[in-house]
């Protein structure tokens, strides 16, 4: 039987979910101004277009795995940015694939993608945290600084 999560997650689209404002660039936006868009717009990935079409993501991830020793803040996003390995979603499919494709490919952002290949938003792992937390407040917010810490006796004032 299916626990409660489960029937709930398996329930909800994506387009359920709070659409957050995404950062949208050019692949010819220089590393510099991507760098003073994230931090202007608090976003944690840029979605690169070109001629309204994504082309690429660029993340706080890429910011370290890629740009660590790049100091160039003339270098152009279009050479740093994930191209190959980019997975989009429809709003449309159930959170689930989210899910299952975060875990499974060990990342934190889909760009949601319509049906013409237009970029149409991002989902991230802080929405699907914050959709449980929806549910389950109480647990949440409960639960002790450090998961495998169990707490002999109720903290509080």
């Amino acid at each position: 039987m299916p626990s409660r999560i489960s029937r709930i997650l398996g329930s909800v689209r994506i387009a359920d979910l709070p659409r957050r404002r995404v950062c949208r660039v050019a692949p010819a936006t220089t590393l510099g101004e991507v760098y003073r868009r994230l931090e202007e717009e608090e976003s944690v990935a840029v979605l690169v277009e070109e001629d309204g079409v994504l082309v690429g993501i660029f993340t706080e991830r890429d910011v370290l795995d890629r740009t660590a020793l790049e100091a160039d803040p003339a270098t152009p996003v279009g050479e740093l940015m994930t191209r190959d390995d980019l997975v989009t979603l429809d709003a449309g499919q159930p959170i689930t694939d989210a899910i299952a494709i975060m875990t499974a490919r060990r990342i934190r952002h889909i760009p949601l993608v319509d049906a013409d290949g237009k970029e149409d938003g991002m989902i991230g792992g802080r929405d699907v945290l914050r959709l449980i937390a929806d549910y389950y407040p109480e647990t949440l917010l409960n639960l002790p600084p450090r998961l495998h810490q169990r707490l002999t006796r109720p903290e509080g004032g």
